[in-house]
C-alpha cells in the first residue's frame, strides 16, 4: 500500500512538474514572438517615414506649416569695415608727429591681428513651406544621401522581416525595387523615383499585416499605399488612373467609419480624414497638380494624427 502510494505521488510530482515546464515554455514563447513582432513593426515603421519623406521631397513638401532656416553670418566683414572706419577717422584725427604715426601704426597691425581670425554667427530665419508659393528645385543631393544611408538598414531590415514570417518573394521583391529606386534617384528621374517609391510603398502593408494585429494600423497602410500610387501619376497627368488610385483609396479608407473597436476619441480624426479624402476628389476632376498636392499634405497630416 505504502509502495502504490509512493508511485502515485512521483506520478503526481512528475504532472505538476511537466506542467510547469509546458506552462512556462508557452509563456516564453509568446514573450519572443511579442518582442519579434514589436521589432519588425519598429522597422517597418522607420521604413514606411523614411519612404513618405522621399515621396514629399519630390514636390518639396513639408508637413509642417513653417520651417526654420539656419544661416552662418561671418563676422570677419563687420570687423573690417569697422576697422577701416576707425582708421579713417584716425588718419583724419591725426598730425604729423612721427610717435603718433608709431602708435597708430601699432594699433592698425593689432587690429589686424584681432580680425585674422574669422568668427561667425547664426541667423535664424522662418520660412513659409505653402505650395502655391514653392519654387524650390528638388534637393537631389539629400534625397540620394537619404537612399544611400538606408542601404545600411537594410540588411538588419530584411533579417527582422524573415523573423515576422514574410515569404522570401516578398522580401526580394522589395530589395530588388529598393535597387530600381536607387537607379532612378541617381539618374534624377523624378517620375521614375516617384513610380519606384509607389512599387515599394505597396510592401509596406504586407509587412504590417506580419508585424501587428491592430486593423486600425493595416487600414492606413492600405490607404495612404493607394493615396501614393495617386500621387506618384501626377506628373505624368494621367487623370484618369489618378482618378481610380483615389477612388480606391477612399473605398480602402471607409472601413474604419464602420469599425467599432476604434477608440471614441479617435473617431473625430477618421472623420475629418475620410471628408478631405473625398475633397482630394475635386482636385482630380479639376486636373490641377497644385490643388491636388496641398489636399495630399493635409490629408498626411491628418493621418498621421490618428
Amino acid at each position: 500500500m505504502k509502495k502504490y502510494k509512493k508511485i502515485v505521488y512521483l506520478f503526481l510530482v512528475f504532472v505538476i512538474f511537466a506542467l510547469v515546464v509546458i506552462l512556462y515554455s508557452n509563456i516564453n514563447s509568446n514573450a519572443n514572438k511579442k518582442t519579434v513582432k514589436e521589432k519588425g513593426l519598429a522597422e517597418v515603421k522607420y521604413l514606411e517615414n523614411k519612404i513618405v519623406t522621399l515621396f514629399n521631397e519630390m514636390n518639396n513638401i513639408d508637413t509642417r506649416n513653417y520651417t526654420i532656416s539656419v544661416n552662418e553670418i561671418s563676422e570677419q566683414s563687420k570687423n573690417q569695415k569697422n576697422q577701416s572706419s576707425s582708421e579713417s577717422e584716425s588718419d583724419s584725427g591725426s598730425g604729423n608727429s612721427d610717435s603718433g604715426s608709431g602708435t597708430d601704426s601699432s594699433s592698425k597691425e593689432e587690429a589686424s591681428s584681432n580680425t585674422s581670425t574669422e568668427e561667425t554667427s547664426k541667423k535664424y530665419t522662418l520660412e513659409s513651406t505653402s505650395l502655391l508659393t514653392n519654387t524650390k528645385d528638388i534637393n537631389w543631393n539629400y534625397v540620394k544621401n537619404e537612399v544611400e544611408m538606408l542601404y545600411s538598414s537594410i540588411p538588419t531590415i530584411t533579417l527582422d522581416l524573415y523573423q515576422l514570417n514574410l515569404s522570401q518573394e516578398e522580401i526580394l521583391g522589395f530589395n530588388k525595387e529598393f535597387d530600381n529606386l536607387s537607379i532612378a534617384v541617381k539618374e534624377e528621374n523624378k517620375e521614375n523615383t516617384l513610380n519606384e517609391l509607389s512599387k515599394i510603398y505597396n510592401y509596406i502593408p504586407k509587412f504590417i499585416l506580419k508585424a501587428t494585429d491592430e486593423e486600425l494600423e493595416k487600414t492606413i497602410v492600405e490607404t495612404k499605399a493607394n493615396l501614393f500610387k495617386a500621387y506618384s501619376k501626377l506628373d505624368s497627368k494621367n487623370w484618369t488612373e489618378i482618378e481610380k488610385d483615389v477612388a480606391k483609396t477612399i473605398d480602402t479608407y471607409q472601413k474604419l467609419l464602420t469599425d467599432t473597436n476604434i477608440q471614441t476619441n479617435k473617431q473625430y480624426a477618421i472623420s475629418k480624414v475620410y471628408v478631405m479624402l473625398n475633397e482630394l476628389q475635386n482636385a482630380v476632376k479639376m486636373q490641377d497638380q497644385t490643388l491636388f498636392l496641398i489636399k495630399y499634405k493635409n490629408i498626411l497630416e491628418e493621418i498621421n494624427n490618428i
